[in-house]
């Protein structure tokens, strides 16, 4: 695919990253040449210096041939208009990024002509946007989700929620030093990724021991995770009480969703004016003003009785600071907002349960865009070197009617569950492929392409 990334930011840089190491074809366009150097130098494409509002630059990107179209500078409007450009020259999709939950919600009302007369709605397609991704949104919805069940853990879900992606820490000595095949697990399901510090194991082999700490990343069945977990976490239940620090765009909609599942929330903000803002627009959660993460102002806050603390201001460092504090005074579990997806595994090594990137959601949902052969769902593996993938069989895919083992797959891909209806199955070699089935696949980056081929159709 030919594929522009408008913006050399830390979105654009990370977006262009993943995107390179699929071995697409990237143009970035970055106006600032300092920036647009930067990119040059780390990633393997191409960069053109100059305004993406300015049609004389998206020609010289060659928007028109373009497949896909990513916007993500750190302005909205820039964005947009870039996109409807784009649109306009010729690009097949657009994406953009947008941080102002007004443009969010997929359509824009332009006033009418007289106080009586209907508004016309402008949808997000009529304005060149296939798509808008607010990453801010999307960690407070990962964050909201990953807080209704027993265990605090990431979250990905395929085929309509029936099967899940789930992250767990090892801390019961029942499964340590046990290999894989020995583990008597209570349902079905595949160990899609072991994490080990800096050390990543896709699809593990069934003799791989499990050690202390590991982080597992289990595929199954939804309605099986809770069972599951318990081999390897000690379920907590729903929160009781969170604390959330900083109520920015990500805090504020965490603690929304959590007043309307009734849990008690508190916040906690430097911002006197920002406080005061949310506190008139949340119902029952209490907003208080503060500094930062002193132990004292954390303990007095109560943060020694919350089931779950979450740092989700604008500095990483802040947020991994406060978690930690919050760990050490009390808190059950800490939720931590980081800039760099590569920072995730350093904070979960120090004591953080929870790592979350808006940046990694912003790059799942980009690349959605990129798969092709009938891809319904992308979430992101461990460094972004692997993805988990839900495809569609067609009725016209040459797969049909094979069993697993029979389809040549490529070397790095692996087949962790099968859905047919609302039966979820983690296949066996002798299982049939049947038109309609729902087939989520686990592969490296640079197998991809060949498994997108395997569902395309005749």
């Amino acid at each position: 695919m030919y594929i522009v990334v408008i913006g050399a930011g830390a979105a654009g840089s990370y977006v262009a990253s993943l995107l390179s190491r699929e071995k697409q074809d990237i143009v970035v366009i970055e106006q600032d040449e300092e920036a647009a150097e930067k990119v040059r130098r780390q990633l393997d494409v191409a960069v053109v210096v100059g305004n993406a509002a300015v049609p004389k630059v998206l020609w010289q990107a060659e928007v028109q041939r373009a497949d896909l179209v990513v916007a993500v500078t750190g302005v909205d409007e820039t964005n947009m208009i870039a996109c409807f450009m784009a649109k306009e020259i010729g690009a097949k999709k657009t994406v953009a990024r947008v941080r102002n939950p007004e443009y969010h919600t997929g359509y824009l009302q332009v006033g009418a002509t007289s106080p009586n007369a209907p508004r016309k709605v402008v949808r997000s397609k009529g304005l060149g946007v296939d798509w808008f991704v607010n990453p801010e949104i999307e960690a407070a919805r990962e964050i909201a989700r990953s807080l209704s069940g027993l265990y605090v853990t990431h979250i990905d879900e395929f085929a309509g929620g029936l099967v899940q992606l789930r992250e767990f820490k090892t801390v019961s000595p029942a499964v340590v030093g046990k290999a894989l095949g020995q583990i008597p697990f209570p349902k079905p399901c595949m160990v899609a990724l072991i994490a080990r510090g800096s050390v990543e194991i896709l699809a593990p082999a069934p003799t791989e021991k499990v050690e202390q700490g590991d982080r597992l990343h289990l595929l199954a069945a939804r309605k099986d995770m809770d069972q599951l977990g318990a081999l390897f976490e000690v379920p907590h239940g729903a929160p009781r009480s969170v604390v959330i620090f900083g109520a920015g765009t990500i805090g504020f909609h965490v603690a929304e969703a959590l007043e309307k599942r009734g849990v008690p929330v508190k916040l906690i903000e430097k911002s006197a004016a920002r406080a005061q803002e949310v506190s008139a627009k949340l119902k029952r959660a209490v907003v208080v003003q503060g500094g930062g993460p002193d132990r004292e102002l954390l303990s007095d806050e109560g943060v020694a009785n919350a089931d779950t603390f979450i740092a989700a201001t604008g500095d990483e460092a802040l947020n991994i600071l406060a978690g930690l504090v919050a760990k050490d005074l009390g808190a059950l579990k800490n939720i931590v907002l980081v800039d760099k997806p590569e920072y995730i595994p350093l904070a979960e090594a120090v004591g953080v349960d929870v790592a979350m990137s808006p940046l990694l959601l912003c790059g799942e949902k980009i690349a959605y865009y990129v798969v092709h052969g009938g891809a319904v769902t992308v979430a992101l593996l461990g460094k972004e070197d692997a993805q988990v993938i839900e495809f569609l069989v067609s009725p016209n895919a040459a797969m049909n009617g094979h069993t697993i083992a029979e389809i040549d797959w490529p070397k790095g891909a692996t087949v962790g569950a099968v859905i047919r209806g609302d039966s979820v199955a983690v296949p066996n070699d002798d299982m049939p492929v049947q038109p309609g089935d729902h087939v989520v696949v686990v592969s490296r980056l640079s197998a991809i392409p060949l498994v997108e081929r395997i569902f395309k159709s005749l």
